[in-house]
């Protein structure tokens, strides 16, 4: 494509973004002159927001709930012992609570609390995040595994996975990235990947269903973070991408560069270009070198930082449900946050979906006979520990660290993070069933007993938010001690006052509050959009997005 072309040959209505700058920049060099480039930087700064940046710490498989921020105390029932072939023990079996081995002994702690936050043990290791930390505790998930991590992409709303996704269905990180992502080289990066657990055939979601990568403009579309040295190369490739390249239509920029420079009307490619100019500078060895592409996430002292060993940048594959062995082509998390860390502080990129590398990693199922014989459930503790709570101290800490550029902020006040689980698990079964059924002996009744899986994947669950706009040292809604169940909240963050506190139980006499909800990904989705400084609402109108569930807005600092 000639420079003429590239300039005047587009459709109206699209910016230009900073990739497509920088890549004509390699192939025709920097047009304009001295004046001109600097009627572009002083453009550019004129239009140029408070920056925002969104980062999910994502933990796929399903923790325990229970034992995190939907903490309650009960007995650990898999330490009675009871004689072989009872079916009615006391008290029964569906009555029984398995909590992890050794639970209510250090370091399996039973709940405590700090500051204003009530946690389980799976949480000591943030601690120190609570002052900056919001956790909403009445929260449903969704115990389908690959519907839950969709739904906290996308949100909630009436759709079908194996459909094709619709122009106006955006992930929460494509509305992010639509929004403020422009002036970005890479503004999306993210983790995952869609059908990598295995739990979905390949056939059934072809391109454009599902998890789909390509939803808004260019700028927003999702980019696979992968390891370091894929994104080193990545780097370092991208002047060498041909303009011949692009699927993108340009608007009309006409080599009257000067007079675009100034209209306000081209707002958004001026500060594509500012932004392309200097990264441009930054790889090509100009002056004032900011961004060496063969040199990222290879700092001794910061890969100190976050604990990093080269068995962290591998990734792993596994195959799940008889499907073949997939990978998400992810090294672990304390990996992805120094690369997020990198990214966010050079300028590169501003939205990210952090996710744990092995896959069904907290799944862990147990059945009963396995349980009572191991006197308790797994435990997650180091699990969590591994994959959450050392990379994102460490992450919070950097940004707290570093200045954004000469505002007198951190990267954290200008920061969202939502921590979140597709599911919780179960610490109970049900045998009525197994009981009534008249077709089975009294031996295999209690085989079909010892055999329920009593860790299974459970809606009750908790999310929370981290960042410069969140009300820390907060938390909103519980779960009742006996219903073990969320408890609805009001719009302003207080329980339905039609339920008993602690148990949460419905009050004799009273019925639930029409206005009270229990929140789920969808919310999540919003408020998460609502603290980074947008308008959930205002986006589904427009088009971009269809999550129909309100922000949680009490989250937010007043």
């Amino acid at each position: 494509m000639k420079r003429r072309q590239f300039l005047a040959g587009a459709l109206a209505g699209t910016a230009i973004s900073t990739l497509d700058w920088l890549r004509f920049f390699r192939s025709f060099g920097v047009p304009g002159t001295a004046k001109e480039l600097g009627i572009a930087e002083a453009a550019a700064a004129e239009q140029s927001a408070t920056p925002h940046f969104l980062i999910y710490f994502f933990q796929e498989g399903g923790w325990d709930g229970y034992s995190m921020f939907n903490p309650v105390h009960t007995p650990n029932d898999a330490t009675r012992v009871i004689p072989a072939g009872t079916l009615t023990p006391t008290p029964s079996w569906s009555q029984h609570l398995y909590r992890p081995k050794g639970y209510g002994t250090s370091p399996l702690n039973p709940p405590k609390t700090a500051g204003n936050i009530q946690y389980g043990y799976l949480a000591e290791d943030a601690v120190s995040l609570f002052p900056d930390m919001a956790v909403v505790s009445s929260h449903n998930g969704n115990t389908f595994h690959s519907g839950g991590r969709w739904e906290y992409h996308y949100g909630r709303y009436s759709a079908s996975l194996s459909a094709y996704r619709q122009p106006n269905e955006r992930t929460v990180m494509q509305a992010f990235c639509e929004a403020y992502g422009n002036g970005y080289l890479l503004p999306h990066l993210s983790w995952h990947r869609w059908l990598s657990d295995g739990e979905l055939s390949v056939p059934s979601y072809p391109e454009g269903t599902g998890y789909y990568e390509k939803l808004g403009p260019v700028h927003a579309h999702t980019q696979y973070g992968k390891t370091p040295t894929d994104m080193r190369n990545r780097l370092m490739s991208l002047g060498s991408v041909s303009q011949g390249q692009r699927n993108q239509r340009i608007r009309q920029f006409t080599d009257n560069l000067q007079a675009n420079l100034l209209a306000e009307k081209n707002g958004e490619s001026v500060r594509a270009f500012s932004s392309a100019l200097t990264i441009h500078k930054a790889l090509t060895g100009g002056t004032n070198v900011t961004i060496n592409p063969a040199a990222m996430f290879t700092d001794a002292n910061l890969r100190a930082e976050f604990g990093i060993t080269s068995a962290d940048e591998t990734t792993e594959a596994s195959s799940i449900n008889g499907n073949p062995a997939r990978s998400k082509e992810t090294p672990n998390t304390n990996v992805q946050a120094m690369m997020t860390y990198e990214m966010m502080t050079k300028g590169l990129s501003i939205g990210f979906f952090i996710e744990n590398r092995g896959l069904r990693l907290y799944d862990s199922h147990r059945d009963r006979r396995f349980i009572m014989s191991n006197q308790g459930q797994a435990d997650q503790a180091a699990t969590m520990r591994k994959n959450l709570w050392a990379p994102l101290k460490t992450l919070v800490a950097k940004l707290k660290a570093t200045q954004y550029g000469t505002s007198g902020k951190s990267y954290f006040d200008y920061t969202t993070i939502v921590l979140a689980s597709e599911m919780g698990r179960t610490i109970s079964g049900d045998v009525a069933a197994i009981l009534a059924n008249t077709g089975l002996t009294d031996t295999q009744k209690y085989d079909e007993i010892m055999n329920q899986d009593c860790c299974q994947h459970w809606r009750v669950s908790s999310v929370a938010f981290l960042g410069g706009t969140v009300k820390g040292n907060t938390q909103f809604g519980r779960v009742g001690s006996v219903s073990l169940e969320g408890i609805p909240m009001m719009p302003d963050g207080t329980l339905d006052p039609a339920y008993n506190p602690d148990t949460g139980l419905l009050i004799s006499g009273r019925t639930k509050n029409a206005n009270s909800f229990i929140s789920d990904p969808g919310h999540v989705y919003s408020t998460a959009l609502h603290l980074s400084g947008l308008d959930p609402v205002a986006l589904r109108t427009a088009g971009k997005g269809k999550n129909d569930r309100p922000a949680m807005t009490f989250v937010k600092k007043p």
